[in-house]
């Protein structure tokens, strides 16, 4: 099919796809559209990658069933979080513009159940819900499945995974036997098979399998570098490009949480994504990311389905994915709507053959990667230096008449005095050398060549040595707080003119610490840390609580990292 008009759709379904500029469908939705508009019921199967289309090849065929007359429900879509639910939803209520009186109601959890009922008693056409919610609903009687037409399972696989199982075989079996089941995933195992075999009769499976799977405007690299060395290397990654908005994944909610704290505290705006979240928090950081408020996001797998963002720059693989699929799902999130993107997967060198695997079975080209030396992270930061000092001095101040004083001062300094003061500004706010810190050994190599890597057009030029690190642990102290330590966190910090010098005398002001007693200070944009012996750290927070800096009360804890 070469346009959606080829099919055969109601002429409300038509002005809707013309009214939002889709003209030709995707392969998921060319291969399933027909099957599943067709009279005679179907139990469908649809296996595609994120971004294929997926949502649309299941929503027109199902508002084409609906008959607005009748009251009852049905349509239900099941899907695993409540980000894709309220997307689905909004993808249906385009499609139903010109459908007069076709209602679609989300149900989710983390939120009232009052309100969802009092919507679902003035009727839902369509319901689409995340499976924990929806079986609170089946079992209060709330919404009834007795004349439902057809069921869809959005993202099977990733809610099986999730431990849903229960909840959906207690949606199928209650729902009614003439109902159609439409199953959309992006892999298959056990469990989709599962489903397939105990519920669905006879299932039609269609899989869509491209030459070239991974996003066609997405480049994609590799990095060779041993765990101690990564979060050294995301930041230089991040502080080399000049527009990074973008999505790490980790493995576990332990790391997730401890690569976001990291970065918060190095003044990155960032934030974590994990199950342990609660739904109210989780939503919260995904406002942020959407709104950009914050452009690193930090995040699980699992935790990041639903989440729909169509500019972001990078995908970072913090931890090498579980399969292919995974992987293909996660640099899915960037290069799309035309937009060029950027893909790096950290791996050790034990991981070589698996990137040449995915490589070759994805027909992608995953070139290596070097990672940004000092001297390029310091040569972008003295370019934003000079950028910003070169605003400030062509800004005219609105306090220029109270300005005097410090302008006749800042008269008797010298040149020298004047270009050492401005230096030590902008070192300050961009150039602080715990921030930027010492080159990380080149690990490619003897690796990369050992292992027969060809995967890429791109060669490697091996720097060799570039040292400074021992192999002892190099970067370990930015993942955990040495043994015996505790770190203070001070909320404040460099955007309220705060130095470390500020901080310490404010610290050796309490009358709790004495200034040998302090081992390091940090300060970023917003917060300063403090790191003293486990020995005092209660007796220096007790005395820090309460006093002020500046003439400002500031709020005082211990970090994350203790």
């Amino acid at each position: 099919m070469n346009s959606f008009k080829d099919f055969n759709l109601s002429d409300s379904i038509v002005k809707a796809l013309d009214h939002q500029g889709f003209t030709t469908p995707t392969e998921i939705q060319a291969k399933a559209i027909p099957a599943l508009i067709a009279q005679e019921k179907v139990d469908f199967h649809g296996q595609a990658q994120t971004g294929t289309g997926k949502t649309l090849a299941f929503s027109i065929p199902l508002l084409q069933k609906v008959d607005a007359k009748n009251k009852q429900t049905q349509g239900l879509i099941v899907a695993p979080t409540r980000e894709l639910v309220l997307q689905i939803c909004e993808s249906l209520e385009k499609m139903a513009a010109f459908s007069k009186g076709v209602s679609v109601v989300p149900v989710y959890g983390g939120v009232s159940i009052e309100r969802q009922i009092s919507q679902l008693k003035r009727g839902a056409h369509i319901v689409v819900g995340t499976p924990g919610r929806l079986n609170d609903h089946i079992r209060r009687r709330n919404v009834s499945l007795k004349n439902l037409s057809a069921l869809v399972l959005d993202e099977a696989d990733i809610m099986l995974d999730m431990g849903f199982k229960q909840d959906i075989d207690f949606i199928l079996e209650k729902s009614c036997s003439e109902r159609q089941i439409w199953l959309f995933s992006a892999t298959t195992n056990r469990n989709v098979d599962s489903i397939k075999k105990k519920h669905m009769n006879d299932p039609v499976s269609v899989r869509i399998c491209k030459k070239n799977v991974t996003a066609k405007n997405t480049e994609q690299f590799f990095c060779i570098l041993p765990e101690r060395y990564r979060f050294q290397a995301l930041c230089r990654i991040i502080d080399t490009q000049s527009d990074f908005y973008g999505i790490i994944f980790c493995q576990t909610k332990l790391l997730t949480a401890d690569v976001a704290q990291l970065l918060t505290q190095r003044g990155y705006n960032a934030g974590s994504l994990h199950g342990d979240m609660d739904q109210k928090m989780r939503n919260k950081v995904i406002k942020k990311f959407k709104s950009k408020s914050i452009e690193l996001l930090v995040a699980t797998d699992v935790a990041a389905r639903g989440i729909d963002v169509s500019d972001l720059t990078h995908v970072i693989n913090y931890s090498f994915p579980e399969d292919q699929d995974s992987y293909v799902h996660r640099i899915g999130r960037t290069g799309r709507a035309g937009k060029k993107g950027t893909a790096i997967t950290f791996i050790n060198g034990r991981q070589v053959g698996l990137i040449r695997g995915l490589a070759k079975r994805t027909s992608s080209d995953i070139k290596p990667v070097e990672v940004p030396t000092v001297d390029d992270v310091m040569k972008v930061k003295i370019e934003r230096a000079l950028g910003y000092f070169n605003d400030l001095c062509n800004k005219n101040s609105s306090l220029n008449g109270a300005l005097e004083p410090l302008k006749s001062s800042i008269h008797t300094l010298s040149r020298d005095q004047l270009v050492n003061g401005a230096i030590n500004i902008l070192s300050d706010k961009f150039l602080r050398a715990e921030e930027i810190g010492k080159d990380i050994p080149d690990f490619s190599s003897e690796d990369f060549e050992s292992r027969g890597y060809r995967g890429g057009r791109g060669g490697r030029d091996s720097r060799g040595g570039r040292g400074g690190r021992d192999s002892r642990g190099g970067d370990r102290q930015d993942l955990r707080m040495t043994k015996g330590m505790s770190e203070i966190v001070l909320h404040i910090g460099s955007e309220d003119g705060i130095r470390k010098s500020d901080i310490v005398r404010h610290c050796v002001s309490s009358n709790a610490i004495s200034k040998n007693q302090i081992e390091r200070v940090r300060v970023i944009k917003r917060r300063s840390f403090v790191v003293v012996s486990s020995t005092i750290a209660k007796k220096a927070l007790s005395a820090l609580k309460g006093k002020d800096i500046q003439q400002r009360r500031v709020r005082v804890g211990l970090s994350n990292l203790n």
